[in-house]
């Protein structure tokens, strides 16, 4: 059931809160941390794929329709706290959702069109990944408007299909 899943999630979040507290307490200096692109599936769900909604920008209020989704979305709330500066010191912190880093044969859906489609659009290639990482962490300076160094920003190739926005990550990281 749906509702077992909180317990395994709370413990997810725990784990990721010890990692950012060990980073931060040897003096790491910029923390990439993986969430995911389940932070806005309910989003992605009822608007993207029903037509209603062409793009999600990583900088709107997120929807998740899981457990899961939610606390990938605690932990960048978590990561904002250290980049914030509530820490202690502020430390850099990269979060990035993860479209789908595999490949996408057409075989592999068995007719499920829909499936297809959103997978492709979700599609984030070997050299595309590689490059986010490398920008994640070669980029000087992240730090936004409002003085911290934290972004959020989806990991995913600039594909026909894709329905999550790349802007602030070509903006901010030089993604290409």
């Amino acid at each position: 059931p749906p509702l077992d899943r909180f317990p395994i999630e709370m413990e997810n979040i725990q784990m990721a809160f010890n990692v950012l507290s060990l980073a931060h307490r040897a003096g790491v200096r910029r923390f990439l941390i993986a969430t995911s692109n389940a932070v806005t599936s309910w989003t992605e769900g009822n608007r993207i794929h029903t037509g209603r909604q062409e793009m999600i920008d990583p900088e709107a209020a997120p929807y998740s329709a899981s457990f899961y989704g939610w606390a990938k979305l605690s932990y960048e709330q978590l990561a904002f706290l250290f980049a914030n500066g509530d820490a202690g010191r502020k430390m850099d912190v990269v979060s990035m959702r993860i479209g789908a880093p595999r490949p996408v044969p057409l075989s592999a859906y068995g007719g499920e069109k829909a499936r297809y489609k959103r997978d492709l659009g979700a599609y984030l290639s070997p050299r595309d990944w590689r490059q986010f990482v490398t920008r994640a962490i070669e980029t000087e300076d992240i730090t936004n408007e409002d003085g911290v160094p934290f972004i959020i920003c989806y990991a995913v190739s600039n594909n026909t299909r894709r329905f999550w926005s790349i802007a602030n990550a070509r903006r901010v990281l030089g993604y290409d």
